[in-house]
């Protein structure tokens, strides 16, 4: 996906259209740059498909994809991407004020190459680490592309924290910045509490996580 601005904002969808139907609605009505908007459909039934249809309007794109797990759709979704940055952004969020300028500036003007709305303990990890939350998270592309995107052996957790340890591994300089008080909410789950396999997966991805970080 192309586009003059600096950003794409890639939202992945698993049947719960109305969450991305309200999360792009409340984006578009508090922040007056219509910031280009890539939506990955993870595998969803024909129906949660259709009722996506409607936001195919200027800046908003639909890709569809058979069902392969998250951290793939992310990675698909970036692979059609050719601006500055990414925005990885949870269909269960709402934007209560305009957020998105606020959260790529620190990459734009160099100092970091991943912003967040707020940071996290990671306390998987040997010695506990600060992270940033994975439910909006900007990262320069190039960056992204150098680390070699996400790591698809986690198919729904733990990989964007792989990521930045990753990142952190390659890049000397700062480089997570949480940006606090934007206006932008998460609630939560709402997704993921759908499928059935998800304390397998969540087992199954923390193995992988802990065979990489945990020595």
């Amino acid at each position: 996906m192309d586009s003059v601005f600096s950003t794409t904002i890639i939202i992945p969808q698993f049947n719960s259209p109305e969450l991305t139907v309200q999360a792009i609605a409340s984006l578009r009505r508090h922040d007056p740059t219509p910031w280009p908007v890539l939506i990955v459909d993870n595998g969803s039934r024909p129906a949660s498909l259709r009722a996506l249809h409607d936001l195919a309007a200027e800046n908003v794109e639909i890709l569809s994809l058979p069902q392969a797990g998250l951290t793939s759709a992310w990675n698909a979704a970036a692979a059609l991407c050719t601006s500055r940055t990414l925005i990885f952004l949870n269909n269960d969020t709402q934007s209560i004020g305009p957020w998105v300028a606020a959260l790529l500036h620190p990459l734009v003007t160099g100092n970091a190459v991943l912003a967040g709305v707020e940071s996290r303990i990671e306390a998987e990890l040997s010695s506990p680490t600060k992270v940033l939350a994975g439910w909006c998270l900007a990262v320069d592309r190039e960056a992204f592309e150098s680390v070699g995107r996400f790591d698809e052996a986690m198919g729904l957790y733990f990989s964007d924290t792989d990521l930045q340890l990753r990142l952190k591994a390659k890049y000397t300089e700062q480089i997570g910045v949480a940006v606090p008080g934007l206006p932008v909410s998460h609630a939560g789950h709402r997704t993921t509490v759908l499928l059935s396999e998800r304390r397998f997966l969540w087992s199954h991805d923390r193995e992988r996580f802990l065979a990489r970080w945990v020595r």
